[in-house]
């Protein structure tokens, strides 16, 4: 009794295995532009941010010397008590640079902190995707592949022929094609294949 299998189209299976293709590509871009927004936003504590505060430490640090000066000089001024002028705008002046300097100081000390704890969880974080490279790297090809041999075995399956058998092992070999565990060894009739010594079925009953 001759094995026959049911394939509706064998495009299908090579429109699955382009597509397949086609997002693992797109998901290994967008792997590679993670790791790269990562890399950038390192680079940028480590050196934009604290040279960026260092910067305006230094000029807080010099408006607050400019602010000292005014104040002192208006403190000075002779003058007898009833005419002594006001120094509300200058203390008003010194402590919005000192908040600033203090600000900026703040500032610097969390770039630095942060320059230490971020290359740490960026070396976690491309850890954690690791596994997904090598899904694309080793089994999405290894899929593509088994899918390539898949259709073309069909395609010349069903070109018929005398290699029609060989082609039915074949395609029984593959893991993707094996239904309900492992394809039955030799000698080990398939539930689904009568054995040989069982008979033809039954007149009426479901083949």
């Amino acid at each position: 009794m001759s094995e026959q299998a049911k394939v509706a189209d064998v495009e299908v299976i090579e429109r699955f295995r382009a597509a397949l293709l086609t997002a693992a590509e797109a998901f290994g871009l967008a792997l590679q532009d993670a790791e790269a927004e990562v890399d950038r936003t390192v680079n940028w504590v480590e050196g934009d941010r604290i040279e960026t505060w260092k910067r305006r430490i230094r000029k807080a640090q010099d408006e607050v010397v400019a602010c000292k000066g005014a104040l002192y000089r208006k403190q000075e001024i002779k003058a007898t008590p009833e005419a002594r002028p006001s120094v509300v705008d200058e203390r008003k002046a010194l402590e919005r640079a000192q908040r600033k300097l203090e600000h900026a100081e703040a500032k610097l000390r969390q770039s630095k902190r942060w320059a230490i704890e971020l290359p740490r969880q960026a070396i976690v974080f491309k850890g954690g995707l690791s596994p997904m490279q090598a899904l694309l790297d080793r089994d999405v090809p290894h899929a593509a592949a088994m899918l390539r041999r898949m259709s073309e075995h069909l395609e010349e399956y069903l070109r018929g022929g005398d290699e029609g058998a060989r082609i039915l092992e074949q395609l029984s070999s593959m893991p993707s094609m094996r239904r309900g565990g492992d394809a039955p060894g030799p000698g080990r009739p398939s539930a689904e294949t009568p054995g040989a010594s069982d008979g033809p079925p039954p007149e009426g009953s479901a083949t």
